[in-house]
């Protein structure tokens, strides 16, 4: 099949539709009028594209401009443009080899000019080439780096092109979940684009890819949405082009009045249009095999006729041979078994020669030929040489063969001996796991039992004698008359202190009896103790903020503990210190990490000039236990901030 009779209309460097007179005219007054270069490349080269598939020779004078314009001005985007016409020039004349080298250079230039477009453009039209070649797997690489280009430039009309040429290329190697794949994507990028030419293209593409795999009701389905369009955008022959893809669907179907229509319809559109390619070959092959299909041998014997004519006019080898089977098969039908055995054999031979089997058996017996005459002393001194040759590989052979089982035997007894000693120690690493995790299951339990017993004996005794002391105190207080101010002070002084320890005890106590607690405890226990500090000091604005997203986040009894007792602290020096109005405590989410702050709008102090006591070392201690920072940031009159990151 020869691609680029057709794939490479698909994509070139501008529209390339045929241009009429005035669209001629109006582009040469421009290219030779403006003022700028790259204004005179553009209209040369929508010329070239109007004229190359119409009239190859005279289009060579218009790419002769763009290098006339590139060598006086010396410009990279000319020689880029202008190399990339030339390459389909080449192209289409056949010289393939300087197709590709045009092609290469102008991917070179482009690459200066920074000229995505026509560098994918001219890769894909390498792609082409590698395909005519049957190098698919290089076709699909230079497939795929045009369509990189073309997706930088977000040129969605050349990516449908590309993408549907990447597809008729997995069709043609027999993979076609990956045309399929490939075609469909064209065709969704060409409805995105309105591009009804591609769309039509695409619907085409598809109907031959589900011919193949038999599914001919969904193929004539696409090929009816290609005529649909192709009518809209009156592209006749095109029309002509699926009706005959229809028709073999049709015909596969046993649908021979349908496909003997659409033929019909087919061949009157290529007789309006005058047409002599393919297309008329491919129309009369149908004809002639639908009327052989109802029996009609004379209309099939006609439309032979006119297929052999025509071939012969093109020099199609290969609709030549198709001519030659239908005219075996009438021949059969006629039992003119002569006639159909001398056509089938001449099929035979153009298919051998189309595929060029013909010329390697004409190499081969040459060849042999040549041999059997100059050297044939040397062919039986070498076949003697060879039977030695072949006795002593065999030889070889054998002890590679016992040498190989005796190795094979040695790997599999290593492998099942290294298998074994695998389960075993897998085994022993299991059980010495279990034991590890019941042993820390124990320690934990053990634990946890001291930690109750504990917290039951700082409940029951020392709970019970702060709580005695309290008492004592308040009947000191009230049963005794004391009129000494300074005793009553300190008598309330002492009530107060043990009340405070009472509350710490209460708090130490929560904390022991839980391994773990979440979040919305503290919050809760950091709670009630602002309410309290709120009740003490109504002159102090407290603020107390909490990420929700902290809430069920887990926490050891001590890193629990620590955090409250650190911000019980802190907000207890910034009330006896700050002498400030408003304490914040804002607890938040930071990067997979805990920030706690502690703020008061107080009077603040110098760093460097305070001697840090017991709380702001304890504070710092305590968090630094739990891996945590611990940070103080203050000015004179402007605050204090203390910050906590776990």
């Amino acid at each position: 099949m020869n691609k680029i009779s057709f794939v490479i209309l698909l994509l070139i460097t501008s529209t390339c539709f045929a241009q009429n007179k005035n669209e001629k005219d109006s582009l040469l007054i421009l290219a030779r009028n403006s003022k700028y270069d790259t204004v005179k490349v553009d209209c040369y080269n929508k010329l070239f594209f109007g004229e190359v598939f119409s009239d190859v020779k005279t289009s060579k004078k218009y790419f002769e401009a763009m290098f006339l314009i590139a060598k006086q001005k010396k410009l990279n985007y000319a020689y880029a443009k202008a190399f990339n016409a030339k390459g389909v020039y080449f192209d289409i004349l056949g010289k393939l080899d300087s197709a590709y080298i045009s092609y290469n250079t102008a991917i070179h230039y482009s690459k200066k000019a920074k000229l995505l477009s026509t560098e994918g453009s001219a890769y894909n039209n390498l792609g082409l080439l590698d395909w005519n070649k049957g190098d698919f797997y290089k076709a699909l690489k230079n497939y795929n780096k045009s369509l990189e280009l073309f997706e930088k430039i977000e040129n969605i009309n050349y990516q449908g092109n590309t993408l549907s040429n990447i597809g008729l290329i997995y069709d043609e190697i027999d993979e076609p979940k990956k045309a399929e794949f490939y075609l469909k994507k064209a065709l969704n990028i060409r409805k995105k684009a309105n591009d009804d030419y591609g769309l039509s293209v695409s619907y085409v593409n598809l109907g031959k890819l589900y011919e193949k795999q038999g599914k001919y009701h969904i193929a004539i389905q696409n090929y009816e949405k290609a005529i649909v369009i192709k009518k809209k955008i009156n592209d006749d022959l095109g029309i002509a082009i699926a009706k005959y893809n229809m028709s073999t669907s049709l015909m596969k179907l046993n649908k021979l009045d349908e496909a003997l229509a659409v033929l019909n319809d087919a061949e009157k559109i290529c007789k309006e249009n005058e047409a002599e390619s393919n297309i008329v070959e491919n129309v009369y092959s149908g004809l002639s095999q639908v009327y052989l299909g109802k029996n009609d041998l004379k209309k099939a014997k006609e439309y032979s006729s006119k297929l052999y004519v025509i071939t012969q006019k093109n020099k199609d080898l290969e609709r030549m041979s198709v001519y030659y089977e239908m005219e075996s098969k009438i021949a059969l039908r006629e039992k003119n078994y002569e006639k159909a055995y001398t056509t089938s054999k001449i099929k035979d031979s153009l298919n051998k020669i189309t595929s060029g089997l013909e010329i390697k058996k004409a190499i081969n017996l040459y060849e042999a030929k040549y041999q059997s005459e100059k050297k044939e002393k040397q062919l039986l001194l070498a076949k003697n040489e060879l039977i030695e040759k072949e006795l002593l590989i065999k030889k070889k052979n054998t002890q590679f063969q016992i040498l190989m089982l005796i190795s094979l035997a040695l790997i599999t007894i290593g492998y099942l001996i290294y298998r074994q000693q695998k389960l075993k120690n897998k085994q022993q690493e299991q059980e010495f796991q279990l034991k590890s995790a019941i042993k820390e299951i124990e320690t934990q339990n053990q634990l946890q039992e001291q930690r109750l017993s504990i917290s039951r004996d700082l409940h029951d005794n020392i709970g019970a004698q702060l709580t005695f002391v309290i008492s004592s105190v308040d009947n000191l207080k009230f049963g005794n008359q004391i009129n000494d101010n300074k005793v009553l002070n300190q008598l309330t002084k002492i009530s107060d202190f043990t009340k405070a320890t009472i509350i710490e005890l209460r708090d130490t106590i929560w904390a022991m009896n839980k391994d773990e607690f979440s979040f919305e405890d503290l919050r809760s226990r950091i709670f009630n103790f602002i309410e309290k500090a709120k009740i003490a000091k109504e002159d102090i604005g407290f603020e107390f903020k909490i990420d929700e997203k902290l809430a069920e986040i887990k926490l050891s009894s001590i890193v629990g503990i620590n955090i409250y007792r650190t911000i019980q602290e802190a907000i207890n020096n910034a009330i006896k210190y700050s002498k400030g109005d408003k304490i914040i405590v804002d607890v938040k989410s930071f990067h997979d990490k805990i920030q706690i702050e502690i703020k008061d709008n107080g009077k603040g102090f110098e760093i460097e000039n305070i001697d840090f006591g017991n709380g702001l070392n304890n504070m710092k201690k305590r968090i630094e236990e739990i891996d945590g920072t611990f940070e103080i940031n203050t000015l004179v009159n402007k605050g204090t901030i203390i910050s906590i990151l776990i």
